[in-house]
């Protein structure tokens, strides 16, 4: 009786790799950018809300693109860029 196989040499299985630390920071940034970490109580919020949902403490409180101070909750417009701000849900 012979070896069917025995001419040929064996494939060596494929290690499967997770993923590398590049892709994890990748994937952790795109994350952070709609992610917001309450400073008071470590709580994660949406990034548009400006209180936090846990303890209501104020969120942000620059201007994303200017970084000046926020103005009060409701405006739409940054008094000193003009960047349209996000609104918050509920909100026409």
């Amino acid at each position: 009786m012979s070896n069917v196989g025995e001419g040929r040499p064996r494939r060596r299985r494929r290690r499967e790799r997770g993923p590398t630390e590049k892709e994890l920071l990748r994937k952790l940034a795109m994350v952070e950018r709609f992610v917001v970490e309450c400073q008071t109580c470590q709580s994660e919020n949406p990034q548009h809300w400006q209180y936090c949902a846990e303890c209501g403490a104020r969120l942000a409180t620059a201007c994303p693109g200017c970084g000046c101070p926020l103005p009060p909750v409701g405006a739409r417009y940054c008094p000193h860029c003009g960047m349209e701000l996000p609104r918050e849900e509920g909100e026409a």
